[in-house]
């Protein structure tokens, strides 16, 4: 796992990040969503594959489930890693929450998530570059 996660592992607190995801096409197309979250990012001990613990918690209002998962990298034949972030949420609002969750929301997670491990592939190369 990249230095720059381990080191940021080791934060007191969490880090507060911005989630985007942009609505489908049928709801409304082109429009972006932006919400906060506090990310709490924790190394987890004896783990050899250096995976972390990730977890969020949404700021400020407005309907959003916290998170919580793993992040790790897999080394892959070309010697880059891929990113791999696992975990679960669950829907806010009840009944309601589910039901919007199965049509619609698991996609806006997915392509949160996607975005997510963009900027996580964004900050972990100006890390490298950097101590390179």
């Amino acid at each position: 796992m990249s230095t720059y996660f381990l080191e940021q592992g080791r934060r007191a607190g969490g880090s507060d990040l911005a989630l985007r995801f942009s609505l489908p096409r049928f709801i409304v197309e082109g429009l972006t969503i932006e919400k906060r979250v506090t990310v709490y990012l924790s190394v987890n001990a004896g783990d050899s594959n250096h995976a972390l613990s990730i977890a969020w918690q949404p700021t400020g209002s407005g309907p959003l489930p916290g998170f919580e998962g793993t992040l790790s990298a897999m080394p892959q034949a070309d010697d880059t890693s891929a990113l791999i972030i696992s975990g679960s949420y669950t829907p806010p609002g009840g009944f309601a929450g589910k039901i919007f969750d199965e049509l619609i929301g698991v996609r806006i997670a997915n392509a949160t998530l996607a975005a997510l491990l963009a900027q996580f592939k964004s900050a972990i190369e100006a890390d490298y570059r950097a101590r390179s």
